[in-house]
Parts: C-alpha cells; sequence; structure tokens
C-alpha cells in the first residue's frame, strides 16, 4: 500500500507558484544559486503532515528568515494547531530552526519545520546554519494557588473552569505542549438524555431510564455513581452548548454528537473548553510536567513541578488529578495486562499513568487496573501513521480473520476487542465499491492507499492471502444474512452489504489499546480514597485516571460530569 498525499488544488496551484517563484527569485540556474548563497524573495515549502501536505511562504532576506505564514495545511485542530500557530514567529524571532517538537504534535511539528527547510534550500541557503537555543517562555517559579489541576484534558479543563468560576485562583498544569489529552480524540458520542436537543425532538427517554440501563449493562460499577452520571448528563451537555460546543445532533435516544460540517465532536468540546478556561482566568501552563505532590500532616500542601526551564513548586490546598490513563504507558500495561503486551495504543501520548503513580505514593489506592479497553478497528499505514475506521464497519462492512471466517460482531468496537486479540489482534475489513461512493471518510481512506483493491472476491483472498474458499463462504453466508435481515451468527445490528457492486476492498485492522479505566480511587465526590476507604484530604481525581464508578460508560459525558464535581469540591475544600 503507497500512501497518497492528499493535496489540494490550492495546494498543487502553490507548488507552481513555487517553481516559478524559485526560478524569477534566483535568476539562473540552481548552480548559480547554489553559489550566490540565499537570494532574497518569497519561496513555498511542502512537508508531509498528519493528515496531508503543509505549505508555507517563506520570505528570506540575504542571510535571515524575514517572514513565514502557513499557506495550507489540514492537521488536526488543536492536536496541530500548537506548531503552526506557534513556530512561524518563534523561527523568526529567532533565526533558529531549533525549536522543540511539540509533545503531542510531533508530526506536524517536524512536517512545518521540514517545510520551512524546504523553502530554505530553494532560497540558495543552508538550513543548518539556522541554529541556536529557542527559548519559550514557560513559567517555572514557585507559587501559590488555591486549585491546583493536574492534566488539561476534558476533565482537567472542566475541573479548572468550575473552580474558578467559584472564585478560586486555578493554575492547570499540562506536561504536553497542547490541551485537550485523549478528549481531542473522542469522535462518537456524547451521552445525554434529558437534554435541550433531545427534549426538542420529543425523546421520552428519561434519566431513571439510563441509570438502570447502566446498571444492567455495568454490574461491576457502582450504582451510586451510575445514578449521578445519568441524572447530570443532560446538564452537562447543556452546560457544554452554552459554552460554545457544537452538539447540535441527537445521535440517538440517549446521545448528542457534532454535525459533519462542525467536524470531530472531541474537536469541538474542546475548543470550547480551551476558550471557557481563558475567559475565567485559568492560569494553563503547557510543557509543565507535574511530578510529586506535596503532604503536611497527612494534607495536600502542593504539588512538585518540572520544565524545560527549570523546576519549581506550586504550594496549594487542593489538588485534582486529571492525568488521563496508562493506555500510553507499555510498561504498566504489561503488568496489569500482560496479553496486551504487543499491542501500540491509540490514547493520547500523554496518557502514562502519571497521576496513578503520584497518588499511589502518597497513600491512594488503585482499582481494576486490569480494566483496559482494546479497539480492532485501526489501521497502520506504512508510514506509521494510525487511522481509525470505525466508519468502515458503521457504513456496512464486515470483519475476518486470517482465515478469512466472521468470528466476532463486526460493530462491537472495543466490546468485542479483546476477542480479537485472542485470535491475534489483527483482522481484515472485508467491503464492496458501495461504501466507498457513499461514504466520505471511507472514500478519503481510499485515497490514502489505504485499501488492497481487486475485481473479484477470489482475486481480493489472493492479495490478502486469506483463505480463498473460506472467505468466499463467509461473504456468501453473510448475503443470506442480508436477505433476510439478521446475522444468525453474532447478532449484528445492521446487516446491509450486498457485496454485489465491484470492485472489492480489503483493509487490514489492528488492535490498539484505547482507555484504561481502573485507577485512583474515588468515592462520587471525586475524593481520592486510601486503601482504608479514608478520603485523602485535599486530592480529587477525575475523568480517565479515576476508578469513579462508571466503569468507562460514555467517558467524554464522565469527563465532564465528575470533572465538574472535582472541580466544585476542592473550590469548597480550598476555603477551609
Amino acid at each position: 500500500m503507497k500512501r497518497s498525499k492528499a493535496i489540494s488544488i490550492l495546494t498543487v496551484f502553490l507548488c507552481l507558484m513555487l517553481v516559478l517563484t524559485g526560478c524569477s527569485a534566483a535568476s539562473g540556474s540552481a548552480e548559480n544559486t547554489a553559489k550566490a548563497g540565499i537570494v532574497p524573495g518569497d519561496y513555498y515549502g511542502v512537508g508531509d503532515g498528519r493528515n496531508g501536505a503543509i505549505v508555507v511562504k517563506v520570505t528570506m532576506g540575504a542571510d535571515s528568515i524575514d517572514a513565514i505564514e502557513v499557506i495550507s495545511e489540514s492537521e488536526t485542530y488543536n492536536t496541530g494547531s500548537a506548531p503552526i500557530e506557534l513556530y512561524p514567529e518563534l523561527i523568526v524571532k529567532n533565526q533558529s530552526l531549533e525549536v522543540d517538537a511539540v509533545a503531542g504534535a510531533t508530526i506536524t511539528s517536524f512536517a512545518l519545520l521540514n517545510a520551512v527547510k524546504d523553502a530554505i534550500t530553494q532560497a540558495g541557503g543552508d538550513p543548518s546554519k539556522f541554529t541556536g537555543k529557542v527559548a519559550t517562555e514557560v513559567p517555572h517559579e514557585n507559587c501559590e494557588a488555591d486549585v491546583v489541576v493536574i492534566g488539561g484534558g476534558g476533565a482537567g479543563m472542566t475541573a479548572a473552569i468550575t473552580a474558578a468560576q467559584e472564585g478560586k485562583k486555578v493554575i492547570l498544569v499540562e506536561k504536553l505542549g497542547i490541551l485537550g489529552g485523549t478528549s481531542n480524540y473522542s469522535c462518537e458520542s456524547f451521552g445525554a438524555v434529558e437534554d435541550k436537543t433531545h427534549v426538542a425532538l420529543g425523546s421520552d427517554t428519561t434519566a431513571d431510564q439510563l441509570e438502570a440501563n447502566f446498571i444492567k449493562q455495568n454490574p461491576n460499577g457502582l450504582p451510586e455513581a451510575f445514578k449521578i452520571l445519568a441524572h447530570n448528563n443532560g446538564k452537562a451537555a447543556d452546560w457544554l452548548r452554552s459554552i460554545g460546543a457544537q452538539l447540535t445532533v441527537a445521535s440517538g435516544q440517549v446521545s448528542s454528537t457534532t454535525s459533519r460540517e462542525v467536524g470531530k465532536l472531541g474537536v469541538s468540546i474542546v475548543s470550547a473548553l480551551k476558550a471557557e478556561m481563558e475567559k475565567v482566568g485559568v492560569d494553563a501552563r503547557v510543557n509543565s510536567k507535574a511530578t510529586e505532590i506535596l503532604m503536611q500532616d497527612d494534607k495536600v500542601a502542593g504539588v512538585k513541578v518540572s520544565t524545560k526551564q527549570g523546576d519549581y513548586t506550586i504550594s496549594t490546598k487542593a489538588i485534582v488529578l486529571a492525568t488521563g490513563g496508562f493506555g500510553a504507558n507499555k510498561n504498566m500495561v504489561i503488568e496489569h495486562a500482560p496479553q496486551l503486551a504487543d499491542l501500540s495504543s491509540s490514547c493520547s501520548n500523554g496518557a502514562t499513568g502519571d497521576g496513578h503513580l503520584m497518588a499511589q505514593a502518597v497513600g491512594a489506592e488503585l482499582k481494576n487496573m486490569d480494566y483496559i479497553r482494546v479497539n480492532f478497528t485501526y489501521t497502520t499505514a506504512e508510514n506509521g501513521y494510525y487511522y481509525y475506521m470505525g466508519s468502515l464497519f458503521n457504513t456496512g462492512a464486515i470483519f475476518v480473520n486470517d482465515n478469512g471466517e466472521r468470528f466476532v460482531n463486526d460493530q462491537g468496537g472495543y466490546g468485542v476487542g479483546h476477542q480479537v486479540v485472542a485470535q491475534g489482534a489483527s483482522g481484515w475489513a472485508i467491503f464492496d465499491n458501495s461504501i466507498v461512493a457513499g461514504v466520505q471518510d471511507v472514500r478519503e481512506y481510499e485515497k490514502l492507499g489505504l485499501y488492497v483493491k481487486a475485481d473479484t472476491i477470489e482475486e481480493l483472498a489472493d492479495k490478502i492471502g486469506v483463505n480463498k474458499e473460506n472467505l468466499i463462504n463467509t461473504i456468501s453466508k453473510y448475503k443470506g444474512y442480508v436477505a433476510n435481515g439478521k446475522d444468525e451468527e453474532f447478532g449484528r445490528a445492521m446487516v446491509t452489504m450486498t457485496f454485489d457492486e465491484a470492485p472489492y476492498y480489503a483493509c487490514k485492522m489492528t488492535c490498539r489499546v484505547q482507555g484504561t479505566f481502573g485507577g485512583i480511587n474515588t468515592d462520587v465526590n471525586a475524593q481520592v480514597l486510601n486503601a482504608e476507604g479514608k478520603a485523602i484530604p485535599g486530592l480529587f481525581a477525575a475523568g480517565e485516571c479515576a476508578n469513579d464508578g462508571t466503569w468507562g460508560a460514555n467517558p467524554a459525558c464522565v469527563n465532564i460530569v465528575f470533572g465538574k464535581i472535582a472541580g466544585q469540591n476542592a473550590a469548597v475544600y480550598a476555603n477551609n
């Protein structure tokens, strides 16, 4: 499979301009340009970003970089935004390309730097000559706050906003160079009932009904936690809408999401939370890693923070841990679920269990650490990028193992992830041209070269190396299920793929750790508990790092509901 560069018409035009501008500025051959050194002028450079080409216009002086403008890019908003917003000014101000890669956005960081280097080279310059330390302004002096929030994902930002709205001085520290955490990647739905959208549409599903459903589906959870979640998720959805999150679509009786025009759910939520944090005066500090919780007389007294500029201490009475899970920490995953040792993660790369370890060091109990979700709906391109492929299965594709046979509910997502792990942690999505032609995401993935394509099922089986006879029989049987409207084997809800529209496609699917839902034990007030079940004074936790009793039920919603609870109770405690 070869990944094509999804370059827009604008990008193609700019590349032509690059050639014309380069020739015009050089006024001669490449050899003469090299001898003459930098020829001042505008040059267009291209770098290979996460989602396609990044094109920059670089204005070069005789021996300087005078200006950088990002002309075209399709990077994920919030995640890829940081280097795009920061680098042009930093590079020009310091006349140096030695800017640190933005943790959490390394692909975009390197792509943007490569684009600038490309332009400098075209100008006849040597990128390696633009060196020198680039300092970023990150606070690193001892200070005080009423409440410190550790972690800048959905739960952490919500807690910080809530505490600030209670009139508290709040500092949020985030070790990555971006805010949002794993919430940036949320793309499905926000669980909610009795919110304004559902009420307007006449939905009659009640919070009591949702509570009962939570308890039935999650017998290991805590009924009191499900009660709080069910009766507050509608209020949480309405609050998000009130601060600008575009949850305008009812994606079911018990969930809301964003429209296709708006884009991914997580991006909309994170954008709204970032704007609200700034509005209420939260001091949000990225590239700032909390390393230790400080205690005095068995109560929270502060937190140590490490930055590249130096280490410092924030004195505080209340801390909210919202550091996410530990799915990106392979050693911790292996410790608690050794069968997942060979899997990569689809979490934020900041989800390394820092909060778990800091809390444990001051006496917190860790519970249900082996509750780790696995999702099989990912594919990895040859260049190492990975892509979420839920749209394939949600629009009709079936899933087979290397023997050419179905063995799970194809729409099961992380619900069947461990069954896929047991059969080698990989398999193939099989589908026909109907969803390539009819679904935008699937069509875009096809352009990226992520699929194997064939005119017949027999040829497809040969190309991907699965048992031909089994695959033919599997598809024949499935077509019967489609005709009868019922999946007799695995109970798939949507049975629609008719396999009568050539060409046929296959996409290699690989399991990834999607989330860890055990963690720092808390009560329903978000207070962190020790091994005796007693609250540690001043310490709270929310989001994926917390074992809060919700058993992973709709994490996007849990982040907001329990983030609010943590922020409110931390603010109250800070008054004592």
